[in-house]
């Protein structure tokens, strides 16, 4: 749908021109021709009088300073400050994607710095077109989940684009340009935390009685199918299964724990309870006696009160382990080039008044899947010299390489105020 609608804003523009180069020449009045001095003049009140003979080969080339030789240097510097908002998917290598939802007030709220500019260096027809962004956010919060009391979250997005712009459409009326280049594209995060041990806690609590749950149940059908086993048959019989199996599925259905860890850290722990044996043994034979004696109707407290503690002593060791793994502050970054092609153009309404779209895709699976850019805006030549101009710009990319994920839409309002020389 973008790309209709950014299709739509040009043929407009395009049409405008063409239908402006077709008008007659306004009426001469009564005046003396023009002087020099008269066509050097330029005010918000003196509309343009629309002359030439046709689109390509106008009589009179646009002019980024009016009264300057069109066919000669001229340069165009424009900071400008854009409000965006971001929702998407977003993830960087060593670090889980998460869904971002933010408002652009909450993106200006934690902006820390930013530097946003763009650059035309321009000579006849021929143009070089420079874009740049570096912004910094910093978010403190409560991250989701038992596994931690707070954290933050500090972010760096940067983008600089080069294109080479051939000007199709030269007319005192507006322009239109194409192009071509590249935009290079960086993202970092730095993700911080603070353990909540109660929170690890809970969770190991809630891992051990999930594991606790599924031995016994192996436990009551082998002394079914069994009769007459001992506590260390049973341990003997279910240890594999425990190594094997249903520990892996007691950890892996934490999914409070996945979204915290890679699945390398949470093999590390299984690895690290495995190799304690002892914590394993005292679970199983306890759960070994508990079940044997409640076959036999002689479940005791004592034993009940055994299977408790070796139940806490398991949970407590486990809980240790996962503490240890959790990060506290992990870092990650990712950079990529896209080439893009795309379109500008301008109408000039008066001299002081004009209308501006531009719009480029890009990225083709060299960098990004797909990119496409497209912001219109309306502006004012406040002198020949310097000018302002308000839109709205809207970014869309699918990127997806080496654990690093960007799938996301940036859009808000930019504004900007330029200098012409």
């Amino acid at each position: 749908m973008t790309s209709f609608r950014l299709l739509a804003i040009f043929t407009v523009l395009a049409l405008a021109v063409a239908v402006q180069a077709e008008m007659p020449a306004a009426p001469k009045d009564s005046k003396p021709a023009d002087s020099p001095a008269q066509e050097q003049r330029h005010s918000f009140l003196d509309p343009i009088t629309f002359v030439g003979e046709s689109i390509l080969h106008p009589k009179d080339p646009y002019q980024i300073v009016p009264g300057k030789d069109p066919n000669g240097w001229s340069l165009v510097i424009e900071p400008y400050l854009w409000a965006l908002g971001v929702a998407g998917d977003v993830g960087v290598k060593g670090l889980p994607p998460v869904h971002a939802n933010f408002k652009p007030k909450t993106v200006l709220q934690n902006l820390d710095w930013g530097i946003m500019g763009k650059v035309e260096l321009r000579k006849g027809r021929w143009g070089l077109l420079g874009d740049g962004l570096f912004a910094q956010l910093s978010m403190d919060g409560n991250p989701p989940g038992p596994l931690y009391s707070s954290g933050f979250v500090k972010v760096q997005k940067g983008t600089a684009s080069l294109a080479l712009a051939y000007r199709i459409v030269d007319d005192r009326r507006g322009f239109l340009d194409v192009y071509a280049g590249a935009r290079y594209n960086y993202m970092g995060f730095q993700v911080g935390g603070n353990v909540d041990s109660d929170g690890v806690q809970r969770l190991s609590d809630a891992i051990t009685s999930r594991l606790t749950s599924a031995i016994i149940g192996r436990i009551d059908n082998f002394i079914r199918t069994n009769p007459g086993v001992l506590d260390s048959d049973i341990v003997n019989n279910v240890r594999q299964n425990l190594a094997q199996r249903l520990l892996t599925r007691a950890v892996g259905a934490a999914n409070d724990l996945r979204e915290s860890l890679s699945p390398r850290d949470i093999a590390r722990i299984l690895n690290r309870v495995r190799n304690r044996p002892d914590d394993t043994r005292e679970l199983l034979l306890a759960i070994a006696q508990a079940r044997l004696a409640a076959a036999k109707d002689q479940l005791t407290p004592v034993i009940k009160n055994r299977l408790n503690a070796a139940q806490q002593r398991f949970s407590n060791a486990l809980a240790r382990r996962i503490e240890d793994a959790l990060p506290t502050s992990v870092r990650g970054s990712q950079s990529w080039v896209d080439p893009i092609v795309g379109l500008r153009g301008q109408l000039n309404l008066t001299r002081w008044l004009f209308l501006a779209a531009q719009g480029d895709v890009g990225g083709f699976g060299a960098g990004s899947k797909i990119v496409w850019n497209a912001q219109a805006s309306m502006g004012v030549n406040f002198t020949r010299n310097v000018f302002a101009e308000l839109g709205y710009r809207y970014v869309y990319m699918n990127y997806s390489h080496a654990g690093a994920l960007f799938n996301a839409a940036e859009a808000g309002v930019f504004s900007g105020i330029g200098v012409k020389f």
